[in-house]
């Protein structure tokens, strides 16, 4: 799995390259190249209506997985998709987009 923040980023850019322009723009890690897995989705919930509005069911649903691979594992990944990403779905408007994706665990975790 993503066993640094920076996998992390890479596998979210692998799944979605049009985020690469808006991490390098990003502020959670401008002046410095430590960033954490929170920061990742900080920087991603914001954009992630647009994205995923754009995006391909196969782009959805390898998102989805992600999502719920970090739901199962717990801790410090758990805690960053839920609270950067998930608590947040409805407000930032992708809650129906994601949802039919989503396990059972994940699910408990959107809001």
């Amino acid at each position: 799995m993503k066993n640094t923040p920076s996998q992390l980023l890479d596998h979210l850019i692998a799944i979605f390259p049009e985020f690469y322009s808006e991490w390098s723009k990003g502020e959670s890690h401008r002046y410095s190249e430590q960033y954490s897995y929170h920061s990742v989705f900080q920087e991603f919930a914001p954009v992630s209506y647009r994205i995923l509005n754009r995006a391909t069911p196969n782009q959805i649903q390898e998102f989805c997985e992600l999502i719920n691979h970090m739901v199962d594992i717990g801790g410090e990944l758990e805690n960053a998709i839920s609270t950067c990403f998930l608590e947040h779905a409805s407000q930032i408007g992708v809650s129906k987009i994601i949802k039919p994706f989503l396990s059972k665990e994940a699910k408990k975790e959107l809001r």
